[in-house]
């Protein structure tokens, strides 16, 4: 069982700078991002399907789940 994640901008790096990967479904999005070595810190905000969720959120079979970074300024 599978769903997709799409990380935004300079968190592509962390999957190899593709634009999609595929994800586990069962597990909470803070644990499939632990997974992939993405700080959950850094997440600012989660879409799954279109809906805004939090890091708590389990991912179904079938989600698609974008991720978008803490985006820091002065």
């Amino acid at each position: 069982m599978s769903a997709t994640l799409r990380p935004s901008g300079a968190l592509k790096s962390y999957i190899g700078g593709k634009d999609e990967i595929a994800v586990e479904s069962g597990r909470n999005v803070r644990e499939t991002l632990s997974a992939l070595n993405i700080p959950p810190d850094v997440i600012a905000l989660v879409v799954v399907n279109e809906e805004q969720k939090s890091k708590d959120y389990v991912i179904q079979e079938g989600d698609v789940v974008r991720v978008l970074a803490v985006i820091g300024g002065g």
